[in-house]
Order: structure tokens, then C-alpha cells, then sequence
């Protein structure tokens, strides 16, 4: 069975982007930042799977990239931001005529007050409008348009700025911890059989990633 995808008009996209531009000019800088972000790479190993023709298959080995940029210390109470810049994707146009729902979920310590969260960035990204979709303590940067396969991408980077706990550290990660609410994936047409089908990851329990720790102090 194919996929029904509703279009937004030119008029709504445009709406829709020039107020998501309104809220990121929203967000001001902390007013104490603590000490300057220090960038960390991370790989996440996921475990994934996919379907053809009905059938259910394992994608085995496949991982993602990510740098993240923190303090790596904060005073008590101080305001910080958190940037995540997932690795550019290129989806295999063999496999992937067109891409859409792709989604890609990050952690943040739940002790830790969220004062904003905005977007930034992308290349490649047509006409796509991606959004932040707020999951108690996590938030998955995700898009209902369409994107077509075979081409390089770069999602937008997700800047989160928190307020620190009054003691311990605010880590961060991946977020998402099953098929049903995915870390990475998105739904594909496939050019070999023309039906819509899910690429669904979470990361690896077996194998644990952090993205970045700040200390309190």
C-alpha cells in the first residue's frame, strides 16, 4: 500500500517559516554561560531494521556520527546551551527513492531546567520545514515533508539552553530506546517496488553513549 503524504501549500511553508524564524530570535543568550563549549565527536551504533515486500530484515553495523558542543563545567543555577550537529546523511537512491518522517532523537539529564530549544543550520534540505518535537526529557528533531534519496543532507543542529542543577553534572545523549520511538530513521519509498516503508534505529543499549558531561561546581 502506498503512502499518502499531505502537501503544504507555498503560502503555509512560508507562514510556517517565518514564524519558526520569530521563535529562534526568541531565545537570547544565558545570561551566565560558564565556561566556553568544548566540542566532543561521538559515533552511536544502533540497532535497526527495515521492510521490503512486507518482510521484516535486520540492518546490522549501522552507526551515525555527532559532535556536540558543551561546558565542560557550570556554577550552580548558571544558564548554558547544548549544541548537537548530527554527521551529513546520504540515503542510498538504490534503496531510497524519497525520504520522509525522519527523525533524530537526543537525550538531556532531566535534573537540568530547559529554558528554550531552536534549530539551526541544514544544507540540502528542499523545501522540508523541520520542527523540535519536546519529549519530557527528550526532543526529537524531526519533518513530515518529503527529501529525495541519493543526495547528501545535513539536518539542522539542535541548540538547547538549560539551567544547571544546584549539584551533580547534566549529561546528554541520544534519546530514543525502541522501534516505536526511534533514535534515527525514516520512512522511504522504494524505487524497486514503489511502497512506503520504515527504516527504524535506537541506539545500542549493549553499548552506551555519552555525548557530554558538565560538571556543577
Amino acid at each position: 500500500m502506498k503512502k499518502t503524504k499531505k502537501k503544504a501549500t507555498a503560502a503555509t511553508a512560508a507562514a510556517a517559516s517565518m514564524s519558526a524564524a520569530a521563535a529562534l530570535l526568541a531565545f537570547a543568550a544565558p545570561a551566565s554561560a560558564g565556561e566556553a563549549g568544548a566540542v566532543t565527536s561521538s559515533t552511536v551504533g544502533y540497532v535497526c531494521q527495515s521492510r521490503f515486500d512486507g518482510s521484516w530484515f535486520p540492518i546490522n553495523g549501522y552507526s551515525r556520527g555527532f559532535s556536540t558542543t558543551a561546558p565542560s563545567k557550570v556554577s550552580p543555577g548558571a544558564g548554558f546551551n547544548v549544541a548537537f550537529d548530527p554527521a551529513p546523511i546520504v540515503a542510498l537512491g538504490e534503496y531510497n527513492k524519497e525520504l520522509t518522517d525522519i527523525e533524530v532523537a537526543y537525550k538531556v539529564s532531566p535534573e537540568a531546567q530547559v529554558l528554550g530549544y531552536k534549530l539551526v543550520g541544514g544544507k540540502n534540505l528542499g523545501s522540508a520545514a523541520f520542527h523540535v518535537e519536546r519529549r519530557g526529557a527528550e526532543f526529537v528533531v524531526t519533518s513530515p515533508d518529503s527529501i529525495p534519496g541519493g543526495v547528501e543532507f545535513d539536518l539542522p543542529s539542535l541548540v538547547v539552553t538549560l539551567r544547571a542543577p544546584s549539584q551533580g553534572a547534566v549529561t546528554t545523549g541520544p534519546g530514543g530506546s525502541s522501534f516505536e520511538k526511534r533514535s534515527f530513521g525514516w520512512n522511504r519509498l522504494h524505487p524497486a517496488n514503489d511502497q512506503w516503508d520504515p527504516f527504524q534505529c535506537y541506539a545500542d543499549p549493549a553499548k552506551p553513549v555519552v555525548f557530554s558531561t558538565t560538571a556543577v561546581g
